[in-house]
């Protein structure tokens, strides 16, 4: 599909966005209990906090997030409550609604600069929490938060000044002219339903660009953990290794999700996955001249090749010990596996 074509395929499927279907699964696990329970037994606090015991004990706005939203999933109003009280007492130190990025146990306070993909995620909980739950309070958060990421976390490309891209964080991540972006941070379908949530199209447009973006990248080098963008085009970031990596792997599980199985960022996925020998999972690649750099024994990584290649997913149960990071992508995996969304371009009506 080339680029012309690829736009005006965005254009024609715009229509209304309706709020996700994971918040009307009232009774419907996607991911089994058994599964929710060990994964909070493993990663999830009493208070609230999830923690990546291999990272210094340290949480992330991106770990509250998708605990946020797997704690909807499964209809788990105490996790719901706690992850959102802990997260709202700890990472809410900006004066912008955006969260703190990370604490580690010992700091006084957390890192100033925000993730928008952990603003994203807690918006998108919470926003499915209070459909799911009946909290209004609930709602009006994530639509301070979604608004927050409208107004700071959205640039125009600097290619064309009428796309839109997605920054990581509201700050640093502009070098003049040249913007740094993180094409896992792109995910549709949280997008499309804050942009609904709020009636910002600029959520929208940033989620149909940022597909663009994808295409441009899988056809072109492959989909980096990071890219930059400036008037002379779209290439990896000069700042970064030109690695499909730890970030990247991301992209396939978001697009899926999202329900773009024939995206061309998928299909790069699925060429990296077929041409790796052996039993391991390839995790890191090397974009310039594809050769596999790490793999993995992990089953959160095998989790997301099986999604990419479209196997079944009668999947063992959740391996706690792989770790903070494996262990989501293997629960986001699996709810991918059974809640994808139908292949829609989202935007707002008048």
């Amino acid at each position: 599909m080339n680029r012309r074509h690829f736009l005006s395929t965005l254009t024609a499927l715009a229509v209304c966005a309706p709020f996700s279907a994971l918040a009307q699964s009232n009774g419907v696990d996607t991911v089994t209990d058994r599964d929710w329970t060990a994964w909070k037994a493993a990663f999830l606090m009493p208070d609230g906090r999830v923690v990546d015991h291999l990272q210094d004990q340290s949480t992330h706005s991106e770990g509250q997030g998708y605990g946020l939203v797997l704690s909807v999933i499964h209809g788990d109003r105490a996790a719901f409550d706690a992850i959102w009280s802990w997260t709202s007492a700890n990472l809410n130190r900006r004066n912008d609604a955006l969260l703190n990025w990370k604490l580690v146990p010992g700091q006084t306070a957390p890192e100033a600069m925000n993730a928008t993909d952990g603003d994203l995620f807690f918006a998108w909980g919470l926003a499915m929490g209070a459909d799911r739950f009946d909290i209004p309070k609930a709602r009006f958060h994530a639509t301070e938060i979604a608004k927050a990421i409208s107004a700071h976390c959205v640039h125009p490309d600097p290619r064309n000044r009428d796309r839109l891209i997605l920054l990581p964080a509201a700050e640093g991540f502009l070098r003049g002219t040249k913007a740094i972006i993180n094409p896992s941070y792109i995910m549709p379908r949280a997008l499309y339903d804050l942009s609904a949530l709020i009636r910002d199209p600029r959520l929208a447009q940033v989620a149909n660009d940022g597909l663009v973006i994808l295409d441009e990248l899988a056809r072109s080098t492959g989909i980096p953990n990071w890219a930059e963008v400036d008037i002379a085009g779209l290439r990896p970031s000069s700042e970064h290794m030109a690695h499909y990596g730890y970030d990247a792997v991301r992209v396939p599980l978001y697009l899926i999700w999202s329900g773009h199985r024939d995206h061309a960022a998928v299909a790069h996925a699925k060429e990296i996955y077929a041409s790796a020998s052996g039993q391991n999972t390839p995790v890191v690649v090397d974009l310039k001249d594809r050769s596999v750099l790490d793999t993995s024994t992990y089953e959160g990584f095998a989790a997301v090749h099986r999604l990419v290649d479209g196997r079944s997913f009668d999947t063992p149960e959740l391996d706690v010990g792989q770790g903070y990071y494996p262990a989501m992508l293997d629960m986001l995996s699996r709810v991918a596996d059974r809640e994808t969304a139908p292949a829609l371009t989202f935007g707002l009506k008048d």
